[in-house]
């Protein structure tokens, strides 16, 4: 019989992915583990239709609007080492001008995802990684399009993702994407056979799982972005269990 682990709260414990001591082997092995889980998954799809569909929403009453000749600029928040950031500024170009931005607490990481973008052909004009702590000391006034976020608020305690999204608001020009696991049942079971059937990695057969036990429930996503101060967002469930929290900046009033 299959164990579930007790679901009703979240167990937030340290990823071995982001121990700054595994041995790269380990590292690269994880990473060739996950990229075919969001594949999988979907991820970057899911995102790029999600993204377009603002795009195509976006209207003159926006707050700052966007004139057709002006490239959108989406910054991804936690980017890790840039592939979801690099696969999606491919989607997205494809249909609209775009500049992408990633940031990252991690040195290494972003080290990862510039040697990668350089790998890709794509200058900085393109898609650009720089070291920032979005939780820090930084300017809280508007410079990108959209701000985005995947599979990272789960990291973190609640009041910091409070922080995150309130950042994240004042940073975006048009709106927010935050998208996410959601903690149940089946989405645990999906992560545990799922990382065990698509990769090799022990780190991969642990986090994926305890990702799901750090993840926050949808009621406790929409709890958290009213703490947050956003109104009039959406919260839409999607493959595999998990939810993208979207917030549009109301238009101005006249």
């Amino acid at each position: 019989m299959l164990f579930f682990p007790d679901l009703k709260s979240r167990h937030l414990v340290p990823e071995l992915m982001d121990d700054p001591n595994l041995p790269p082997a380990d590292h690269q092995l994880a990473l060739r583990g996950l990229r075919r889980i969001n594949r999988f998954s979907g991820t970057v799809s899911y995102l790029s239709s999600t993204i377009l569909d603002l795009a195509r929403q976006q209207s003159p009453v926006a707050s700052v609007p966007i004139s057709d000749e002006s490239p959108w600029v989406l910054l991804d928040i936690g980017c890790a080492n840039g592939e979801n950031l690099i696969a999606l500024y491919r989607h997205l170009a494809k249909h609209v001008s775009v500049r992408c931005v990633g940031w990252d607490i991690s040195p290494f990481a972003i080290q990862n995802a510039q040697e990668l973008a350089l790998s890709s052909g794509l200058s900085e004009d393109q898609v650009r990684f720089e070291v920032v702590d979005a939780l820090g000391q930084i300017d809280p006034t508007p410079l990108a399009d959209i701000v985005i976020n995947s599979l990272f608020m789960h990291h973190f305690e609640e009041s910091a993702v409070v922080s995150l999204l309130s950042r994240s608001a004042q940073l975006a020009r048009v709106a927010v994407v935050a998208d996410d696991l959601n903690r149940t049942r089946l989405g645990w079971f999906l992560a545990k056979t799922g990382c065990w059937l698509l990769s090799r990695s022990r780190v991969v057969h642990f986090d994926g799982p305890q990702s799901v036990r750090a993840a926050f429930t949808c009621t406790e996503i929409v709890s958290i972005a009213d703490l947050a101060g956003l109104e009039n967002y959406r919260i839409t469930k999607h493959w595999p269990e998990r939810y993208a929290l979207v917030w549009r900046r109301p238009p101005v009033r006249s």
